[in-house]
């Protein structure tokens, strides 16, 4: 009997762990499930409209996966009025770990604004990780095979890139710390997007950028840019790299704000590879005045030259692109 015990026990014992783990496994998915339409309770008071076709909470017994199929949202007109539809989404969490969750998309996304566009991509993945207050901590995304078509209204310069990561994560000095790259971003062959490609080519091979967005806390709250200006804050670039024909930019630093009528208002440092070529294409695709191409020459040939190219200094004020006290361009408005 007693060597009969030593056996049954054991077995007793990983019985009751696997009833006890799904026990807590199935009420842990109806929390969750509450906590997804909570979230839904809760946006849809502030004016969204969000709806779907079917909301499911599976993984048992190795984690915890939301799946949402036919999900549409229309935000408010303060928020800018826009719809979006998707076939699938699933956000993707450990059992014992819900301050980290994964969420994939699937199918294409319909975006109406005032443009129309239909986005999808081969992968599109983000990750979100919060503390024990519910805030977010770090952010990253992960992109493959992007590509965008224009339906309606004015098109976008990119129609595809192929691939696209980002990594964020809030500092202590209450700024958001950003890393992003991207390879073979292509440009569309919109009548908008000519300048691009007559001045860069088609298809750029690489842009990085290394960014700390400064007052976190201010935009974070309602994302309003005006409380976030008002607060001092700022988009300060630590590192640039950008690979795109002419266009050879090896490094970048300087600081942005904006001025009272929220334009942008600051400095940039760019070393240039070549900035004779990028001249050349800036001034042949109309993007900056001919009269303005000896200027960018001769602030090339006076400013210090080191392993990565030219540093040239920009200002950026009033709408407008300064290289010293020439205006060599506007900005996009």
């Amino acid at each position: 009997m007693r060597a009969h015990m030593k056996f049954i026990l054991p077995l007793v014992g990983i019985i009751a762990l696997l009833v006890l783990y799904s026990i807590y496994w199935f009420y842990a998915a109806g929390r969750v499930n509450e906590a997804v339409l909570d979230w839904v309770e809760e946006n849809e008071s502030q004016g969204y409209q969000i709806a779907y076709s079917e909301l499911r909470v599976r993984g048992y017994p190795y984690r915890f996966q939301i799946e949402i199929d036919g999900a549409e949202i229309t935000a408010p007109r303060s928020d800018g009025g826009w719809n979006a539809t998707l076939e699938r989404l699933q956000a993707n969490a450990l059992p014992y770990d819900f301050s980290h969750w994964i969420v994939s998309f699937g199918g294409p996304m319909h975006i109406r604004s005032d443009r129309e566009l239909m986005v999808n991509a081969q992968e599109a993945r983000v990750s979100l990780r919060t503390n024990d207050a519910g805030q977010t901590e770090r952010v990253g995304a992960e992109i493959l095979a992007l590509s965008v078509e224009s339906l309606a209204g004015d098109p976008l310069d990119i129609e595809f890139i192929e691939s696209f990561v980002l990594g964020g994560s809030v500092e202590a000095d209450n700024s958001l710390r950003v890393r992003i790259q991207a390879n073979g971003v292509r440009a569309s062959e919109q009548d908008g997007s000519q300048d691009l490609i007559r001045a860069f080519g088609q298809t750029g091979e690489q842009f990085r950028l290394d960014f700390a967005v400064t007052e976190w806390t201010a935009l974070a709250r309602d994302g309003d840019i005006g409380s976030w200006a008002r607060a001092g804050g700022q988009l300060q670039i630590h590192d640039a790299l950008l690979n795109w024909g002419p266009a050879q930019l090896n490094g970048g630093e300087g600081e942005l704000g904006l001025d009272d009528e929220f334009k942008p208002d600051g400095r940039l440092s760019i070393s240039i590879a070549d900035p004779d070529s990028l001249a050349v294409a800036l001034v042949g695709a109309g993007l900056i005045p001919q009269e303005n191409e000896e200027a960018l020459r001769l602030a090339a040939m006076m400013a210090p030259r080191g392993p990565e190219g030219v540093s040239l200094g920009f200002r950026l004020r009033d709408g407008g692109v300064y290289l010293g006290p020439v205006r060599i361009g506007r900005l996009a408005e």
